[in-house]
């Protein structure tokens, strides 16, 4: 991507700063087709009409949900937890084959669904919330802030292209974003791993 030149009477670090706040939200959040297919599987299944799928639609859901939760919760390597837990008891436990009721099944399976939609909606509006403050903060800055968040190399860059020297300011842009987002990262109570997140991408 190509850095914007800014004119040298007007240079400050702070328009070299973006948006870190979408950076992390990007970086904290499922992908896009995660969510789609949250709202799409269950809005498939109502127009069909068909209440035979409910347990296969539990069972998806509930495998969706725990691996959004995992990434969510920045613990990628671990196992996603209940979600994947209560997916596999559902498919054992289905009526054709354990002799289970039908209505006392579907409940569970409702429920479980349920609280695992629940806890992904909530896990999304602290990263968004989140995301809100960490743009807040970086806008905030000063740059005589954001010099200090830089390392020493980065912090010579920036004193050279503050007093004109242009050639390395695409290269310097990335590392002040990077900076200021940690620096932000720091000043707000951010969950657990957030910052292992960043830095393993």
């Amino acid at each position: 991507m190509k850095a914007m030149q800014v004119p040298h009477s007007l240079r400050s670090l702070r328009a070299l700063v973006g948006l870190p706040g979408a950076i992390y939200r990007r970086k904290a959040l499922p992908p896009a087709f995660a969510y789609v297919l949250l709202i799409g599987l269950p809005g498939a299944i109502v127009v069909a009409g068909a209440s035979y799928y409910l347990p296969i639609l539990a069972i998806a859901l509930l495998l969706l949900c725990g691996g959004m939760v995992q990434r969510m919760a920045w613990s990628r390597r671990r196992f996603a937890g209940w979600q994947w837990l209560a997916a596999l008891m559902l498919l054992v436990f289905q009526p054709e084959w354990s002799g289970l009721d039908v209505a006392p099944f579907a409940r569970v399976a409702i429920g479980c669904v349920v609280l695992a939609l629940g806890q992904v909606t909530v896990l999304t509006w602290r990263i968004v919330r989140l995301s809100r403050q960490i743009q807040r903060m970086a806008e905030a800055m000063s740059d005589a802030g954001i010099l200090a968040s830089l390392p020493a190399p980065a912090a010579e860059d920036a004193r050279r292209w503050l007093a004109g020297d242009g050639r390395r300011q695409m290269e310097l842009a990335q590392v002040v974003m990077l900076s200021v987002l940690h620096a932000a990262l720091a000043s707000v109570p951010a969950q657990r791993g957030a910052k292992r997140l960043l830095m393993a991408e």
